[in-house]
């Protein structure tokens, strides 16, 4: 689903990721391609190893999750619509 963006903000995406789904999150956020922000990332390693390990790390940690869609829709307002069906 390259260039959809899931709602507002920022968030790791760890089911399009690889290590922890932050450059896949950054891709999204940004529209960008995922390879060409791991390519970024790679290349930041190349010449600054420890500072792009530590924002990674750190980016891992501080960021939320995507919150799930379905069919076009967040989570809660699928969950909300499905419930007011089986009450009525």
């Amino acid at each position: 689903m390259s260039g959809h963006r899931y709602g507002r903000g920022l968030y790791k995406d760890s089911e399009n990721g690889v290590l922890m789904g932050v450059c896949a999150g950054i891709a999204n956020h940004f529209s960008f391609s995922r390879n060409g922000v791991r390519l970024i990332a790679i290349f930041s390693l190349l010449f600054m190893f420890w500072p792009t390990i530590v924002a990674y790390a750190v980016a891992g940690m501080v960021l939320r999750d995507r919150p799930l869609y379905y069919g076009g829709r967040d989570e809660r307002s699928f969950w909300r619509r499905n419930s007011s069906h089986q009450e009525g």
